[in-house]
């Protein structure tokens, strides 16, 4: 059996570690933060927890969050039930879970960073941040790299990703804020959304955009204008901000940024988030998945076009649409229907849970545009049209 060095023990390391030490592989998963709360929402819809049972465990903490209200750049607002709750995580708890879950499989945890690696004849020689470390005496024969979109490891074995292909996140926890609705916040001219997703014992508020396409600082008074507005200004002065960058999608798979001699890369390292939603939780443990199954199979130069079967059609069509997707008017006119037609709601409730592929969606939403279309006049005939002023700038 191969003696394999995971380096990153977020959901893409620590699952591969899992799944290749239940095996009978030598794994030895270096990760010096184990309680590391990672700057994310930490929401998982239905798909993910249908995939992997683990996430529905009543050990691990979990807020559920059953509606999302969605609020377009002028203010207009939509409720969207959701059938199939979106389970909201802490990363730290997640994070401990799974680390736990792959050290009980077999997994040898380092709690280390490793600061240097080469390969040689016999194998991958690791350097440590702990001098003499017993983990790295002896060489490893596969690097999984897993250490997130500008680690260490995924520039060495991958090379940097592209400034124009980064996400910016910047946000805030709020401390005691909690619930069942989720709030997704759109602004013109921005090619992003701001969050605002309710944990178990706090909230989760954030904002992601291209890197570049506004100033950080921009970005953050966004966030600070929405949580003081909506939740108060004396929540805003007891939270805590956070900053990350996000991995995009290419529009075309590079497999050799996925996989190489002796190496591989998983998660945020394969850039296997989605490029509209960021979302990239399931998304890591999927590639973990693709990979470990290559391993298990003697075949890891087959990785990448496994990933590229999975993944590469919707990544590709995500990443075709962003302008679109994003274009103020397109927001404004979806949030006005889905406060008006139950039949889009349910497309969008679909879309979110993960269960509506990309590829398809245009289709059906023009197949459904006459049902739309007569529930939103039906209602508004009712109701009237359902605006609302915005509440923050």
């Amino acid at each position: 059996m191969p003696r394999v060095a995971i380096i990153g023990g977020g959901p893409a390391g620590a699952r591969a570690a899992f799944r290749l030490a239940a095996e009978g592989m030598a794994v030895t998963l270096f990760e010096p933060r184990a309680d590391h709360e990672k700057a994310c929402g930490g929401g998982i819809p239905a798909r993910g927890l249908d995939a992997y049972p683990f996430l529905r465990d009543p050990r691990l903490p979990v807020r559920h969050v059953d509606a999302i209200l969605l609020i377009s750049p002028a203010g207009r607002e939509a409720l969207v039930p959701l059938p199939e709750p979106i389970a909201m995580f802490r990363r730290a708890d997640l994070h401990r879970a799974m680390i736990t879950t792959a050290v009980g499989a077999g997994a040898v945890l380092a709690a280390e960073r490793v600061t240097r690696f080469d390969r040689d004849a016999a194998g991958w020689r690791l350097l440590t941040d702990r001098p003499g470390s017993p983990a790295v005496a002896d060489p490893f024969d596969l690097l999984i790299a897993a250490d997130g979109a500008g680690g260490f490891a995924r520039r060495r074995l991958a090379g940097t990703i592209p400034a124009a292909e980064l996400t910016q996140a910047v946000g805030r926890y709020l401390p005691g804020i909690t619930g069942r609705t989720a709030t997704l916040r759109f602004y013109a001219g921005l090619p992003g959304y701001l969050w605002d997703f309710p944990r178990v014992d706090h909230a989760s508020v954030g904002l992601c955009a291209p890197l570049g396409s506004r100033p950080a600082a921009a970005l953050r008074a966004l966030v600070d204008g929405y949580v003081a507005a909506r939740h108060g200004g004396a929540v805003l002065a007891g939270s805590e901000p956070y900053a990350a960058l996000i991995p995009g999608a290419p529009a075309r798979l590079d497999a050799s940024r996925l996989a190489g001699p002796g190496w591989a890369a998983a998660g945020d390292c394969a850039r296997a988030v989605d490029p509209l939603t960021r979302e990239g939780i399931y998304f890591a443990l999927l590639s973990a998945d693709l990979l470990a199954d290559a391993i298990l199979r003697g075949r890891v130069e087959e990785y990448p076009a496994h990933f590229e079967a999975r993944l590469g059609e919707e990544f590709t069509w995500a990443s075709r649409h962003q302008e679109l997707f994003f274009d103020p008017r397109f927001v404004e006119r979806m949030v006005r229907l889905a406060g008006g037609s139950r039949r889009l709601g349910s497309i969008l409730a679909e879309l979110i849970s993960g269960r509506q592929p990309y590829r398809t969606l245009r289709r059906r939403l023009i197949l459904s545009a006459p049902r739309v279309a007569w529930e939103a006049r039906a209602l508004w005939r009712r109701h009237g049209a359902p605006v609302s002023a915005a509440r923050d700038s």
